[in-house]
């Protein structure tokens, strides 16, 4: 039996989010494995994907740190530290970076490389994030490390000279929701709105994608922009979506991952604007909803998607717009991204994801 310790860290700071979604995959695959088994070191996790791990304690104590970030985050950190330091696990795997376990940890470790954002565009980032910092001091002792895509994997050896041999690429995997004949919406009857989703600023190139949509919303008043997750528009997005004059046509909201699908289903387009990204899982979940995408030309992207998108240069507003414009006005077009992006989500199903690293766990162990 190969016993594998994820510690608190996205645990702690995410209630939703596809890292913590990654792990928490793992984990619930690695309960049917009967040599392999995972426990996840924390005590109090408002996260969604392990609502029925018995971290999550209902007592008042708990309660009062689920609604308490800061406290909740040292109080997990320590009870990671206590199992590290009980040994009793043949292998470590770090949610993030954080790089607090290296000097007690006795055991082999892997490391999970979402992406190397904060090396390749650190003006995306405040002056004082470290994640750059611990992310470099981690891989620097870790016995494997697993990268989303080849995209990653070229990035980390350019620019930490990695080798291959520690390397395994390992695509995020995308559980299906639901069967086909249970998605109720018709393709051409779609919605009066392009959807984007996730955070809005730097390097997801928001504000570029906002200038280069602008013309088509204001002519189009019936048209909408629905932006999901990123919190509440700032002021400085505002006084924009004032000076372009197309504020009636933006709209933000939170949404639970089943408001999510359905987003996604109704919409004309899905649009993803990053200059920079590690895979891209709002792909997939695209894919999954019969939403046609439209995504940046970056390498990562491509190698998700493949030929199942229409691309734009994300520095170019002029081919931002004539992409949106490309598949939301022509039905038959849109039809075919969508079919094509049901038979590429045929290529990252959660199994594959899942066995791999847990093979790898095994190897290592």
């Amino acid at each position: 039996m190969t016993k594998v310790l994820f510690d608190h860290q996205i645990f702690s700071l995410q209630v939703y989010g596809g890292i913590s979604r990654y792990f928490a995959n793992i984990q619930n695959a690695a309960d049917s494995e009967n040599d392999c088994s995972v426990e996840i070191g924390i005590l109090f996790s408002n996260n969604y994907y392990i609502q029925n791990y018995r971290a999550l304690l209902q007592n008042s104590l708990g309660k009062w740190l689920l609604s308490q970030q800061e406290k909740r985050y040292n109080w997990n950190k320590k009870y990671s530290k206590y199992l590290i330091k009980k040994n009793d696990f043949d292998l470590l795997h770090p949610t993030y970076y954080e790089p607090y376990f290296l000097k007690k940890l006795k055991k082999p470790y892997v490391i999970t490389v979402h992406d190397m954002i904060h090396e390749l565009l650190p003006d995306s980032f405040p002056s004082n994030d470290v994640a750059a910092l611990q992310k470099k001091e981690v891989i620097k002792q870790a016995a494997k490390i697993i990268t989303i895509s080849e995209t990653t994997k070229n990035d980390l050896k350019n620019i930490l000279g990695i080798p291959d041999h520690r390397i395994e690429v390992i695509h995020h995997g995308y559980q299906l929701k639901k069967k086909q004949n249970e998605i109720t919406n018709q393709d051409s009857q779609k919605d009066e709105y392009i959807l984007f989703v996730g955070a809005r600023s730097g390097y997801k190139n928001f504000n570029r994608f906002i200038v280069a949509v602008s013309p088509l919303l204001k002519s189009r008043t019936t048209l909408r922009l629905i932006c999901t997750g990123g919190g509440a528009f700032q002021k400085e997005e505002i006084n924009l979506f004032k000076k372009l004059a197309i504020s009636n046509n933006i709209l933000q909201a939170n949404v639970s991952d089943e408001q999510l699908d359905s987003l996604y289903s109704n919409a004309m387009a899905f649009v993803f604007p990053s200059i920079y990204e590690g895979f891209g899982l709002p792909i997939l979940e695209a894919f999954q909803n019969r939403c046609p995408a439209i995504l940046s030309n970056s390498n990562c992207f491509k190698e998700v998607a493949a030929t199942a998108a229409e691309y734009f240069d994300p520095n170019d507003e002029h081919s931002i717009l004539n992409a949106i414009i490309k598949v939301i006005d022509h039905v038959d077009f849109a039809d075919d991204l969508i079919k094509k992006g049901e038979e590429r989500l045929q290529h990252f199903k959660p199994e594959y994801c899942v066995q791999k690293t847990i093979s790898l766990y095994k190897s290592l162990s």
